[in-house]
């Protein structure tokens, strides 16, 4: 008697642990497409009128944060707070460590150690963002606001973002995800991330422009591709790639969707701000004198 196997199980990964990735003719076209896109954006971007770099850099993210608090080093003031600027900075540098040590198919979570430690660091996040508010509001407070405390704590709590969303999008996508394989496997991997972020603090504090300039694009490229990453997820099982996805050619169709979502979500909510402080409604902008 035949079985029936439904189209959408996960094939079995331990039966073929480095199966071949079949491309096809629409994932090269599509491919080209994500790319020429992504060219596009950059041109477009750069040749906007009457602006400088690091106002158009503000203005991208306007819709992200207050922009209140932001960094500057070099002379140049970062297009996030301080908070934000360090978790994804932090964000970055822990995809990268967890692709180049190998774990791009990792499929389960840190030792519980490891992962109680990235908790307690988003969670210092989370207490040094209540003492911020409770200042600004004029409320008893535990002591007062430091930027170097946002920046640090935000690239702790960078570090928990990352995992989830590569947890996510490799169990959601991968046909060889591996659940034996730890995200981060211990307090090596840990310090790696936290080495790196180290790194990134002394560039900071190097407060020159020929480092200032490549942070602060960092932290553009983070906030869109976190922000693409996880819109390409839902366009990605509608078109079929859920369990199923061996090479990355295979996710250009939903990621140039995921992208153009992104894009124009972060459009749209710069625009709302803007509005709303043109209207008198929130604070003006401290936009960048160039």
């Amino acid at each position: 008697m035949a079985h029936y196997v439904s189209p959408l199980a996960r094939p079995d990964p331990h039966s073929d642990p480095h199966p071949a990735p079949v491309l096809t003719s629409a994932d090269r076209r599509w491919t080209a497409a994500l790319l020429g896109l992504v060219v596009g954006l950059i041109v477009g971007w750069g040749l906007l009128p009457g602006l400088s770099l690091e106002q158009k850099l503000f203005l991208a993210l306007h819709g992200i944060c207050a922009q209140t608090h932001n960094l500057v080093t070099g002379g140049v003031q970062l297009p996030l707070c301080a908070r934000d600027s360090g978790m994804y900075l932090s964000y970055l540098v822990t995809v990268g460590v967890v692709l180049a040590r190998g774990r791009g198919r990792a499929g389960r979570l840190p030792p519980w150690p490891i992962t109680l430690a990235v908790l307690g660091l988003a969670l210092l996040m989370a207490g040094d963002g209540v003492n911020s508010t409770l200042d600004e509001l004029g409320l008893p407070h535990a002591y007062p606001p430091r930027t170097d405390l946002r920046l640090l704590t935000g690239m702790g709590a960078g570090i928990g973002l990352a995992l989830i969303v590569l947890l996510v999008l490799t169990t959601a996508l991968r046909r060889d995800v591996d659940d034996q394989l730890r995200v981060l496997s211990g307090w090596r991997d840990l310090g790696l991330v936290l080495l790196f972020d180290g790194m990134i603090v002394a560039a900071l504090a190097a407060d020159t422009p020929l480092l200032a300039w490549p942070l602060a694009l960092l932290v553009t490229v983070g906030v869109i591709g976190n922000l693409a990453a996880v819109l390409t997820l839902l366009p990605a099982m509608a078109l079929g790639r859920a369990g199923r996805v061996t090479h990355p050619a295979q996710l250009a169709h939903p990621a140039t969707i995921g992208l153009v979502l992104a894009v124009t979500f972060l459009v749209a909510l710069a625009r709302f701000r803007l509005g709303l402080e043109l209207e008198g409604l929130l604070p003006p902008p401290l936009m960048p004198v160039p």
